[in-house]
């Protein structure tokens, strides 16, 4: 009978490390492919992006975040409608983001790394998010100059309370499931 105790084991292989350049690579990649897992299933669910053919993104993904809480659903409405005429270069900006997330996928993958072309990638990508939230806030403008000075008055009412909401939310790192705030 053996001695299990005093059987060789299996030979240990020396360990190769890892390189600073490819961890930052192997986690910068990781980070762009779970940004697209998420622009892909915040378009699928109509969180980002147009919902439903002719629907306009979600207010809070342009930027008015309290404002999609406290304008109400008559305000939310009139503001998409003002965006839904818009729709074209919605499309446009989204395109450049998209095409712009290809270049800094390709950047990653050069060696050395290409810093000046993911740069570029990134700049081309901010500027197109940038109008699509432009795009957003002349919609919530065009619709807060038509309002009278009680109904903006409420609205700040309601804004105020929104921003409460959201600064509790932050506090205590609860997420609203609601996308919209739609009230009732």
């Amino acid at each position: 009978m053996s001695d299990p105790l005093n059987e060789p084991g299996p030979a240990e292989t020396p360990r190769r490390k890892t390189s600073l350049a490819v961890k930052i690579v192997l986690a910068v990649s990781l980070a762009l492919n779970l940004l697209v897992v998420g622009v892909v299933v915040g378009a699928v669910s109509g969180r980002i992006g147009p919902a439903g053919g002719d629907e306009p993104p979600d207010l809070r993904s342009l930027g008015l975040g309290p404002f999609a809480i406290a304008l109400g659903n008559d305000g939310r409405d009139t503001v998409r409608e003002s965006l839904r005429d818009r729709r074209a270069e919605f499309i446009a900006e989204r395109r450049v983001i998209g095409n712009s997330l290809r270049s800094l996928q390709q950047a990653l993958l050069q060696d050395p790394f290409d810093r000046d072309a993911a740069a570029a990638a990134m700049a081309e990508s901010r500027a197109a998010a940038e109008a699509l939230q432009s795009f957003g806030h002349e919609a919530l403008l065009d619709h807060l100059a038509s309002l009278s000075l009680e109904e903006r008055e409420e609205l700040a009412q309601d804004l105020n309370r929104a921003m409460r909401r959201v600064e509790g939310r932050d506090r205590d790192g609860d997420r609203d499931r609601d996308h919209d705030g739609d009230r009732d």
